[in-house]
């Protein structure tokens, strides 16, 4: 097995094979252990669980859903698929860390602070910098799906894509 680490430091914890149960739900998904659980769930196969998206999204420190959307040459809204949702988070930055140090750098500044983001990917760092108060003047990402999410979530931000 492959060593987890939980709040009380035991060993791994795998999945369930019971339907309902810290494993696998009635539909058929996979399911996370609550904190609340006393009892190790038992490993019924060699199957590996792969993240979701959503989960992706969570651990890069994004909104639920946040690359779930974008928009196309066209104007118009799509979803993209679960495959270049993944390659955005692995491309993506880690938020909370980027929100706390462009918090100290703006804090700097005795004026609103602005920011032109290059090699954006999916709008990390203007969504950061909003957070903390300053305003984002430009992006830029060559890498279509990118962005598509950004101008999805700052429509306003004027946008290259050399």
């Amino acid at each position: 097995g492959c060593p987890t680490l939980n709040a009380s430091h035991e060993q791994p914890i795998m999945m369930s094979d019971r339907k309902g149960h810290n494993g696998i739900s009635t539909d058929g998904t996979a399911t996370t252990l609550t904190a609340q659980e006393k009892e190790r769930p038992v490993v019924s196969t060699s199957v590996v669980r792969r993240l979701t998206p959503l989960e992706c999204e969570r651990l890069q420190g994004f909104p639920d859903n946040w690359s779930k959307y974008g928009i196309n040459e066209k104007g118009e809204v799509y979803e993209l698929s679960d495959s270049a949702r993944y390659k955005l988070q692995g491309n993506s930055i880690a938020r909370p860390f980027w929100t706390w140090m462009l918090r100290r750098i703006a804090a700097q500044y005795e004026r609103p602070a602005t920011l032109g983001s290059l090699f954006d990917g999916q709008g990390g760092f203007p969504l950061c910098w909003q957070e903390v108060g300053g305003i984002t003047l430009w992006t830029s990402e060559i890498e279509k799906n990118a962005q598509a999410v950004t101008k999805y979530h700052f429509p306003e931000t004027e946008e290259g894509d050399e």
